[in-house]
């Protein structure tokens, strides 16, 4: 219940202060909670950013495809490539590729989760395959409300994780253990600007109008930025031109995500030396912090094998034979030995120094949490706090990045992938429909189906 309080006074908040914001400064107001600032000023800067046509419609392009998959490809192609056969043939021929990709990310992200059968795994990637990053968020809200409803009717809802939720940095969602770091927003205006400019730049590419340009704020908090363009003149313009339009915002979402993953990847190794140097220079002792009885995932048990053999304030002296001074002594020890592992340790109260054996469960945990002991003369360089605040930014970026752009794939209003679905899908319709029948299908098709897995997603928040 404290989760739907908290849901309805941030709401009801907004509701007001947007309301005030209407009445006292005339801003208009986006569904009824959120206030729109609205400028001019930056409207020449998209002719600049126009002017690479031909980069800008690749990577639309190509931002088409990572959207939609091999739906996505056939629509990039289908002005080139007429024959349904040869069509069909390249759609087939990606979709497999596109799966195979799919299916080895996947597995990578996961990594063996055992909460996430092999069968889900196959049916992420093929659609992830076919329909690209929209697929994969929808195979994902599948996923999470098949989940939800098993234990809802095991009488387990009110443990089980939300699939959706509203993300605020320096809040830590409801239900749910994240809780993003405070300079999230920073990331998330940054990633909103970057995405309206790509949307206005691509406008300007085929000479719509702009209206206008601004930011959506939560009451005073930035959530996110526009870009208003004429409607009536782009209802006239080509679906191929509109479409790239609508890829932009996202696209450069991802490849903001591609780019900071791969500086991640590139900076963490040196950053992950440089700590644990510091740490095996600084920590003197590994203790067990506590102990639980059982693991609780999202609602699903497992056993804690620490559970009754393992005591708070045990210090663990050895692993397999290997001496524990530090956590990497420990993350390593455990890591590297997948079976039934050695423990030697001794309790600080009792002085009482004993043998025990744990196996680690289906999650590969034991069920303690530890803690070190410092060596408190040991000064900490004072560019370590630096150092790492830097990684944790650029990973954060790359995290938030991605989220943004397969939100707004997702193939319904309000996300750019609503009226992307509409163009790509609406020409597999039977052409004795007009083009607007066709997207009004799709519309429908993709809206009812989303709606409902986003009422089951959020069904933990009322138990």
């Amino acid at each position: 219940m404290n989760s739907i309080l908290w849901i309805i006074i941030v709401l009801f908040s907004l509701f007001l202060i947007s309301q005030a914001s209407r009445k006292i400064f005339k801003t208009d107001i986006f569904l009824g909670l959120f206030i729109m600032t609205k400028t001019k000023r930056f409207i020449p800067l998209l002719d600049k950013l126009a002017k690479p046509k031909k980069l800008l419609n690749f990577l639309t392009d190509f931002g088409i495809i990572l959207g939609f998959g091999s739906f996505g490809l056939d629509y990039v192609i289908k002005e080139k490539i007429t024959t349904r056969y040869k069509r069909f043939l390249i759609f087939l021929g990606s979709s497999i590729v596109f799966t195979y990709l799919s299916y080895i990310l996947i597995q990578i992200v996961f990594n063996n989760n055992p909460m996430i059968s092999s069968n889900f795994i196959v049916f992420m990637s093929v659609l992830t395959g076919i329909m690209g990053l929209s697929g994969f968020t929808l195979a994902s809200l599948v996923f999470s409300a098949y989940d939800i409803v098993i234990k809802l009717f095991a009488g387990n809802a009110g443990n089980a994780c939300p699939g959706v939720g509203l993300v605020l940095p320096g809040v830590k969602m409801p239900k749910v253990d994240l809780l993003i770091p405070w300079y999230g927003w920073i990331i998330l205006i940054f990633s909103a600007i970057i995405h309206e400019f790509a949307h206005g730049a691509l406008l300007r590419t085929f000479k719509a109008k702009v209206k206008s340009m601004g930011f959506i704020l939560a009451g005073i908090l930035p959530l996110g930025a526009f870009v208003e363009p004429d409607d009536k003149q782009l209802e006239k313009k080509k679906n191929k031109s509109v479409i790239r339009m609508l890829a932009a915002g996202p696209t450069s979402n991802a490849i903001i995500a591609i780019f900071f993953i791969l500086l991640y990847f590139l900076i963490a190794p040196g950053f992950a030396d440089y700590s644990k140097n510091i740490a095996i220079e600084r920590e003197s002792y590994v203790f067990i912090n506590s102990v639980d009885e059982n693991i609780s995932v999202c609602g699903t048990i497992f056993e804690s094998p620490a559970y009754g053999v393992l005591e708070k304030n045990d210090i663990v002296l050895s692993i397999n034979g290997k001496e524990i001074k530090n956590r990497y002594d420990l993350s390593e020890s455990i890591t590297n030995v997948d079976s039934n592992n050695l423990f030697v340790v001794k309790n600080i109260d009792t002085n009482i120094e004993r043998e025990v054996y744990l196996t680690p469960n289906e999650m590969g945990r034991f069920g303690f949490t530890y803690n070190v002991g410092y060596d408190e003369d040991y000064p900490i360089p004072s560019n370590y706090n630096w150092y790492k605040h830097t990684v944790d930014f650029i990973l954060w970026t790359a995290i938030l990045n991605f989220l943004i752009a397969t939100v707004n794939f997702l193939p319904t209003f309000p996300f750019d992938g609503g009226m992307m679905s509409r163009i790509i899908f609406e020409g597999y319709f039977s052409r004795k429909q007009t083009e607007k029948k066709r997207m009004s299908k799709v519309s429908k098709f993709f809206g009812t189906i989303i709606v409902i897995l986003l009422i089951l997603n959020i069904l933990p928040y009322f138990f």
